[in-house]
């Protein structure tokens, strides 16, 4: 901004100005802020932005219910695409699957069928992780954004639960400084 007066203000980027004029026009300058505020709030919902910016990462092991589904995920997409794991002699069968064979011979026959079908929902959820982070301020340029969108696509829903609890967090925070 390299001007502002009761009628507008003026902005320069990369050598071009450009005016903003403020309708009404301000009756004093002390309005100023609050004019200004209420444009950028303008800005944000035109653009389909939030006004609470995401910086930080909540990993899985907060909390321990979201730990247990990232791991059972995780072994999710390292056991099931390989059905020798699930036959006689291999060291899952023989230390945990030997007492249900029957159940062991299944996983081994559609294994591969649920795990492709977890990774479309997980690149489903992934994709609406990304575009949730977008809304507020965070590209795949931030390392945080890798965190978010990596572990969604790992654990899925969980991990919508930590960046929804953030964001209220944030909101408490913001509303509790207007007071």
């Amino acid at each position: 901004m390299t001007d502002i007066n009761l009628h507008g203000m003026t902005i320069n980027c990369r050598g071009q100005e450009s005016v903003i004029s403020f309708n009404p026009p301000m009756q004093a300058m002390r309005e100023a802020r609050e004019r200004l505020v209420q444009l950028d709030k303008d800005a944000l919902q035109v653009l389909g932005r939030s006004e609470i910016p995401i910086t930080t990462f909540i990993p899985a092991y907060v909390k321990p219910g979201h730990l247990l589904n990232f791991t059972q995920c995780l072994l999710t997409y390292s056991l099931l695409p390989r059905s020798a794991h699930f036959t006689p002699g291999s060291r899952l069968y023989e230390t945990l699957l030997f007492p249900f064979p029957a159940f062991a011979a299944f996983v081994a026959r559609v294994g591969w069928l649920v795990f492709l079908l977890m990774v479309a929902i997980h690149l489903v959820e992934a994709t609406l992780m990304a575009r949730k982070l977008a809304r507020h301020g965070c590209t795949f340029l931030d390392v945080v954004w890798w965190k978010w969108v990596g572990t969604c696509f790992v654990e899925g829903i969980t991990s919508f639960w930590r960046l929804d609890d953030l964001i209220e967090e944030k909101q408490r925070e913001k509303a509790a400084k207007k007071h």
